[in-house]
């Protein structure tokens, strides 16, 4: 979570109740039927995103979900496009992907050239692009949305959004190690909030602060660091700003490379503390493991095996919660869907039945003519010439996926960022024989280099990593796979692809005999 939407979160929260009775106040009093109901679909949009700061995905996403509902039976565009956006965000929150950029889509079409609106949405596609290590996309889709933010006229809003997009740049610079460009975009955010009122955008300040003494601490310019620390620490005093355990773990980091483990002991220490009054558990296990590994360095092995199990917990606990609000939120729209399908239903019965009698006619008139016309040894001879032409296809298809292994494979060797994306094109029945087990994208990615038989040490070179973090991957994935120690993981991988592409072919046959079937008939 972003620095200013913590604090938005603070300043937000008081106003629920508040807000719930004006919304019922509102409703009652309001004289035309579509303005009341676009006023209802924008309250409760509001409380949504109330909840989302708290934050409660679930409510947040339910509020949303019946927005949608009550704007699409309106017909209000706009409250369609912005429903359709705080699920898509929701629905990126639990890592939900995939659904996320369908509402994306979907909302798009309803922006109606509202450049705020649009440059929100590619905000979150380029946040899912990133989160999926599609570094190059993200750039891509975040100056994309900065094109978008400088139509904005309303001049405060376009300020805030396009120093937003610059943060939004630099943290994607600083994860992909090209710290001048991140600093090249901090330069331009500062540039514009240096023209803004400090009491609102003192979050934005805060954080660009601490990523500017970053930079430097990554550079050894321990002074000119810690002065940006402390004027990051100085801003958050004055405006009683509660999230500082990024800053505290920053100072951490720069004690700990110039080897005084002490201090850097220190200021982990506040960071944990302050991550207590926040709650943020997505922080603590990144923390938990610096500090063990303190302790390890001053041979304290008994201290670090407690922070190393406090990570293992709190790191399960947070993966545990995760996995549990996105099958909530999956069941919130499946519902959803669900209830709206009846509804639709119902206004449109008669209408339905029409169409289903008019179906029928044709259909009868269709299969009368052709039982007429037909030649019976001329259909077989055409499904003989079908099924034919499929063997070929099939044939043509094996061709294609073994010249494309070699491309895949390179890919792997060289680390790209389109390696899963190609992989799954190429073998689709891999993710769907893997869909059952919830794994998550760096469990897949190691999967697939296994299937395509790199060995530990190939895996290690490609990834950037020890050949014995790669083995501890590996025994963590058995253990969540279940595999006994004495199966060859390659083995039990192949026999579960196979079990799937049996039941396809089955399906596929089963389908087809169908087909000969009512043909045979007619």
């Amino acid at each position: 979570m972003q620095l200013s939407d913590l604090d938005n979160s603070f300043k937000r929260m008081k106003g629920i109740s508040l807000f719930t009775m004006t919304l019922l106040l509102i409703v009652g009093c309001t004289k035309s039927k579509g303005s009341s109901d676009a006023t209802l679909v924008d309250s409760l949009l509001d409380l949504s995103y109330e909840c989302r700061l708290v934050p409660d995905l679930e409510k947040s996403l339910s509020y949303s979900l019946e927005a949608l509902a009550l704007a699409q039976s309106a017909g209000y565009r706009k409250g369609i496009a912005e429903s359709c956006f705080f699920i898509a965000q929701a629905l990126s929150d639990t890592g939900n992907y995939s659904t996320a950029v369908e509402y994306i889509v979907r909302g798009e079409k309803y922006v109606d050239g509202d450049a705020k609106l649009k440059s929100e949405f590619i905000r979150v596609k380029a946040r899912i692009y990133s989160n999926l290590e599609l570094y190059d996309k993200a750039k891509k889709e975040f100056l994309h949305g900065l094109s978008y933010v400088k139509r904005i006229k309303q001049q405060k809003q376009r300020q805030f959004l396009e120093a937003l997009a610059y943060e939004n740049l630099a943290h994607l610079y600083r994860i992909t190690d090209r710290p001048d460009s991140s600093f090249y975009y901090i330069q331009k955010k500062i540039g514009i909030l240096d023209t803004m009122d400090e009491s609102f955008v003192y979050t934005i300040l805060i954080n660009t602060y601490t990523s500017i003494g970053k930079l430097h601490a990554d550079k050894m310019r321990c002074d000119s660091a810690d002065a940006y620390f402390v004027k990051a620490i100085a801003l958050a005093d004055k405006y009683n700003f509660r999230y500082r355990s990024w800053i505290y773990t920053c100072q951490g980091d720069m004690y700990l490379n110039t080897e005084n483990p002490d201090s850097a002991l220190h200021y982990y220490s506040m960071a944990l503390e302050n991550l207590g009054e926040t709650g943020l558990k997505a922080e603590y296990p990144a923390l938990y493991e610096k500090v063990a590994n303190i302790y390890l360095s001053l041979n304290d092995t008994i201290t670090a095996r407690k922070y190393k199990n406090a990570r293992e917990v709190i790191e399960k606990e947070f993966n545990d919660e995760k996995l549990k609000a996105s099958n909530n939120i999956l069941n919130i729209l499946i519902n959803r869907e669900i209830k709206f399908k009846l509804t639709q239903r119902k206004v449109s019965r008669i209408l339905v039945a029409v169409i289903a009698l008019l179906w029928t006619i044709i259909m009868l008139i269709f299969f009368f003519i052709r039982h007429k016309r037909a030649n019976y040894w001329q259909e077989k001879e055409k499904e003989k010439e079908k099924e034919m032409q499929q063997e070929q296809e099939m044939q043509v298809l094996k061709i294609k996926v073994n010249e494309s292994f070699t491309e895949i494979v390179e890919l792997a060797k060289t680390n790209d960022s389109t390696f899963m994306v190609r992989f799954q094109e190429v073998y689709p029945e891999f993710t769907q024989a893997m869909s059952a087990y919830k794994l998550q994208l760096s469990e897949l990615h190691l999967l697939a280099l296994i299937y395509l038989q790199f060995t530990s040490k190939e895996i290690a070179d490609c990834t950037y990593r020890s050949i014995r973090t790669v083995q501890n991957r590996k025994y963590r994935l058995r253990k969540k796979l279940g595999i006994d120690t004495d199966v060859d993981i390659h083995v039990w991988l192949n026999k579960i692809l196979q079990i799937t592409l049996d039941e396809q072919l089955n399906n596929s046959r089963h389908t087809l005999n169908k087909q000969t079937l009512a043909k045979q008939s007619i």
